[in-house]
């Protein structure tokens, strides 16, 4: 892996698992003052509507950064513009399509909650804003710009951290002034990001039926890989408020917001890897085919390393960081880390099923897996709280690896080996 270390793709990879880190981990880094200022029922508040922004943000456009990301490397800058614009008719029919069946809905998942129309409007914006803004930050990556995908992070996170704190400190905004301050911020990034598009020419005017149905054939498979996948951790907090109550919701929210964090540093670890382990596999030289396993295997084992070390240290974090009142939380963590380990080993795998095409395989699975975790959580949240909860995670989770990796070893045309001294390419 000397190799690696000496390119660009180290230092890059410093630079986004930094930024996604800051961005994506800020509800951690901020525990200590929003568990003093928020009650359990506002956290509750904000767990529901994140589970719910978690699954709008699949179905809003279908999740369109997974094909910028296998595809670009492919077919270039200018074939890929012209996707765009059937990217975002894609993006404007399934935004008024989540929304219809968010209004249907709304009684059965916003529960004694005051102006919930008004509030489901508001959650559907939110999430069209989120989906743009992630599209921006996927072409950053694409181009390979560390440092302007981390400025844009560090944007987000500053100004959405600033006027939250504004309005729930001075202003006793509580829930709401965490939500709004991200509304907003989510408003300006979406404006800029497709003002960039246009300047840059990501944007091509060029309405095409075949490719509106490429893109939908190949996204809408993978939808259910991804919310296969953002559906284990997010909707059993719809489940708790169903059978328990909004401070259930925000102990077991605590508990995830601490345990998440290791999800979110090997999310970063395989974003900064993403574009060059495409571009590498499309090449498909025995050179490439070797740095990409040796890769896979580096990651695997600093999964397992920093996730020992987190449950080591995540109790001294938790007394440090966390609010009394949420101190029941603490029991929940390790079996949520644990959980998010199998996770971790799992993105690693995914890739190869995604560059084999057998997009329908990975959501076949992540779909079953998905459906598993509902499953236990209804049979088990009645009868164990929020125990139930998180065990059906970590059921969830490492039955999804266990499959997924079956199905790459068995899909794969890679011939894996860590005691051969070269790595090939079967030919099948």
């Amino acid at each position: 892996m000397k190799h690696i270390l000496k390119n660009k793709i180290f230092s890059d990879a410093i630079i986004y698992m930094l930024s996604t880190i800051l961005s994506r981990g800020i509800n951690f880094l901020l525990i200590p003052v929003l568990t003093y200022y928020l009650t359990k029922e506002d956290y509750g508040y904000l767990g529901l509507i994140l589970s719910v922004v978690v699954i709008l943000r699949v179905y809003i456009g279908l999740f369109p950064s997974n094909f910028l990301i296998v595809k670009y490397s492919a077919y270039g800058k200018e074939r890929i513009g012209k996707y765009m614009s059937n990217i975002f008719i894609i993006l404007a029919v399934t935004y008024f399509i989540c929304l219809f069946i968010l209004l249907i809905v709304e009684d059965s998942i916003f529960t004694n909650i005051d102006n919930s129309s008004q509030l489901v409007f508001l959650i559907s914006i939110y999430a069209l804003f989120s989906v743009i803004f992630r599209i921006f930050s996927t072409i950053i990556q694409l181009e390979k710009n560390a440092i302007k995908y981390a400025i844009f992070q560090f944007i987000w996170i500053i100004s959405s951290v600033s006027l939250g704190l504004l309005l729930i400190i001075e202003f006793n905004w509580g829930w709401e002034g965490k939500f709004y301050s991200q509304l907003l911020m989510l408003f300006c990034l979406a404006v800029y990001s497709i003002y960039y598009f246009i300047k840059n020419k990501y944007f091509i005017l060029d309405f095409d039926i075949k490719k509106i149905k490429e893109l939908f054939f190949y996204l809408f498979p993978l939808t259910f890989a991804v919310v296969g996948s953002f559906l284990m951790g997010t909707i059993d907090k719809v489940i708790l408020t169903k059978y328990m109550n909004l401070e259930a919701v925000g102990i077991y929210a605590i508990a995830m917001t601490m345990s998440i964090i290791i999800n979110i540093v090997f999310d970063a670890a395989m974003r900064s890897w993403e574009p060059y382990f495409f571009e590498k596999l499309n090449r498909g030289t025995k050179v490439d085919v070797k740095v990409v396993v040796r890769a896979v295997l580096l990651y695997k084992v600093f999964v397992l390393i920093f996730t020992l070390f987190y449950l080591f240290i995540v109790p001294y974090l938790f007394s440090f960081m966390v609010d009394d009142k949420f101190s029941e939380a603490l029991i929940y963590i390790p079996i949520l880390v644990i959980a998010f380990f199998f996770e971790g080993l799992r993105k690693s795998l995914a890739g190869f099923l995604t560059q084999e095409n057998r997009v329908k395989t990975l959501g076949l699975i992540n779909f079953l897996a998905a459906m598993l975790n509902i499953v236990l959580n209804i049979i088990w949240i009645p009868e164990y709280g929020i125990f139930g909860a998180a065990y059906a995670t970590l059921v969830s989770f490492a039955a999804l690896y266990i499959i997924t990796l079956y199905c790459a070893l068995s899909h794969s045309k890679l011939s894996w080996s860590l005691f051969k001294k070269d790595i090939v390419i079967d030919k099948k």
